[in-house]
Order: structure tokens, then C-alpha cells, then sequence
């Protein structure tokens, strides 16, 4: 491998570990802070059913973004995977280099620009 993707390698490294640790920050954060005590205290007071039926459409959606959160941190641990194996950041398309700019905004993307453009035609 030579020095200048060695150099890639490390940049894309640590922009994941960062976009990563970034992630979990954000699901502790509203799993704790949002849905902490007072999210609790709704369920100890006696409500009436509609009362109780917008808590259940939050707690449902709460529970929907606890997924969609699960489901970036495996993509993320793909994502770290395939850095490690060495085709992190490669195109599946063409074999490309795929722009750091992309993958700093698009971490989990397996398509340069241009092959994205022609998979969503």
C-alpha cells in the first residue's frame, strides 16, 4: 500500500471513529436525556385513553428511532469492516476511489458520484 493511501486509510479512520463515537453520543443522549425521568413520570399518573394513546404513539416512536439508530451503528460496523479489509471508500460500481467529501457526508455510500448517478436513473 503506498504512503499516499496509507495516509486515506488513516484520515477515513479517524473520521468514522468520530462520526461513530458522534452516533452513540446521540442515541445515550436521547435515550437519557429525553426519555429519562419525566418520560417515566407520565406513565405513574392516572390518564385517560387518549391521554394514554399519545403516550403509547411516543413511545412507539421513540422506539422507532431507537432502531433507525441501531440500524446506522451496524451500518458504521460494516463500515469499519470493510475500512479494515482494505475496500472501504472503493466504488462497487467502477472500482474508484469514492471522494473523501462523499464519504465525510455519506460514510456508509459504496458508489462515487457518478455511479450513484446512473443507479438512480
Amino acid at each position: 500500500m503506498t504512503d499516499r493511501k496509507k495516509a486515506r486509510q488513516e484520515r477515513l479512520r479517524k473520521a468514522l471513529a468520530e462520526k461513530k463515537r458522534k452516533m452513540w453520543n446521540d442515541l445515550r443522549d436521547e435515550i437519557f436525556n429525553k426519555l429519562g425521568s419525566e418520560y417515566n413520570k407520565q406513565f405513574d399518573m392516572p390518564q385517560d385513553l387518549e391521554d394514554q394513546a399519545l403516550i403509547d404513539v411516543i413511545e412507539d416512536v421513540g422506539l422507532a428511532i431507537a432502531d433507525i439508530r441501531r440500524q446506522e451503528l451496524t451500518s458504521m460496523d460494516e463500515t469499519i469492516r470493510k475500512l479494515e479489509d482494505g475496500t472501504y471508500g472503493v466504488c462497487e460500481d467502477c472500482g474508484e476511489d469514492i471522494s473523501e467529501e462523499r464519504l465525510k457526508v455519506m460514510p456508509f455510500t459504496i458508489h462515487c458520484v457518478k455511479c450513484q448517478k446512473k443507479t438512480e436513473r
